[in-house]
C-alpha cells in the first residue's frame, strides 16, 4: 500500500529522523514504522545524505517524506529528485505560500516544478518521460501550520488544492501563544482542536507530531492519521537511558 492509501484507511505511524548514518533509517523500515521524515530544516542531512536515507526507505518498503527548509522551489524540487515519496513544508502560513508550495512540488498540468529526468527519481533518464511525469504528480505533499497567523487563515489554507496532508506543529504552536514548550497548555489544545474541526469538516488529512503516549491518544482520537512519534536519536537516547536504570 501507498502512504496516501494507508492514511485513507487508518492511522500511520512515523518518526523525525535527523540522523547522518542510513542505518537507522533502515532500521525504522525493519522496525515496521509507515513512514519517516528526513528533516533539512532542523537536521543536518545533506543532499548525499538524503539520497542515502531514500534508498535505505526504500529497500524496507517504507515511506520517505523530506521536510524541506521551506517554499522556495529548488529546495523542493531537489528533494523530490531524490526519489523520496514525498515533501513536508514548514511555516505555512497563508494560502498564497500553501499554493507556492504545491506548485513547486507538481509537475504541468498541477504545477510548474522544474524539469531534469536524468534524477534518481526518474532512474537517471531511464524512466520513460510520460510515466515519469504522471507518477511525479503522486508525491505526497504536506503542509506544516504552526503560528497564530496560520491558524487565523486557516480556512484559505484548507480550500487550497493539490497538496494531501495538513500537518500540526505543537511546539511552534506553543511558541506562537507565548509558551514555548508547553504543547500540554490549554491554548495550544485550543488551536490544535480549531483546526482539527475545520480539516475534518473539509475531509482534509490530518497529520501532527507529538512525543508522549497520552498525546498520540489524544491525536489519534480526534481524528489525526499521519502521526510523527518523537524523533531518532532522542528515541535511541532514551532507550540507552532505561538500559542504564535496568543495570543499576
Amino acid at each position: 500500500m501507498t502512504l496516501i492509501e494507508i492514511l485513507k484507511s487508518k492511522m500511520a505511524i512515523g518518526i523525525f529522523s535527523k540522523t547522518i548514518d542510513s542505518s537507522y533509517v533502515e532500521a525504522s523500515g525493519l522496525a515496521g514504522l509507515d513512514f519517516i521524515i528526513l528533516d533539512q530544516e532542523h537536521g543536518p542531512i545533506s543532499s548525499e545524505t538524503l539520497h542515502n536515507h531514500v534508498r535505505a526507505g526504500e529497500i524496507r518498503k517504507m515511506a520517505t517524506i523530506v521536510r524541506v527548509k521551506g517554499t522556495d522551489a529548488h529546495s523542493i524540487g531537489s528533494a523530490l529528485d531524490s526519489g523520496a515519496t514525498g515533501i513536508q513544508v514548514p511555516n505555512i502560513n497563508t494560502a498564497e505560500q500553501a499554493r507556492v508550495a504545491v506548485n513547486a512540488a507538481r509537475f504541468h498540468p498541477k504545477g510548474n516544478r522544474g524539469v531534469c529526468r536524468f534524477v534518481r527519481a526518474a532512474s537517471y533518464g531511464s524512466t520513460n518521460k510520460n510515466e515519469y511525469f504522471e507518477k511525479s504528480n503522486e508525491a505526497v505533499v504536506v503542509l506544516q501550520v504552526e503560528g497564530l497567523e496560520g491558524v487565523k487563515n486557516i480556512d484559505d489554507i484548507l480550500n487550497v488544492p493539490g497538496y494531501d496532508v495538513l500537518f500540526i506543529g505543537p511546539y511552534d504552536l506553543s511558541q506562537s501563544v507565548g509558551k514555548p514548550g508547553e504543547v500540554s497548555s490549554p491554548e495550544v489544545l485550543d488551536l490544535i482542536e480549531i483546526i482539527a474541526n475545520k480539516a475534518n469538516k473539509k475531509g482534509v488529512l490530518l497529520g501532527a507530531f507529538c512525543d508522549t503516549p497520552e498525546s498520540l491518544k489524544m491525536l489519534k482520537n480526534n481524528g489525526f492519521r499521519y502521526i510523527a512519534y518523537s524523533v531518532d536519536i532522542n528515541i535511541y537516547l532514551e532507550a540507552c537511558k532505561e538500559l542504564i536504570r535496568h543495570s543499576k
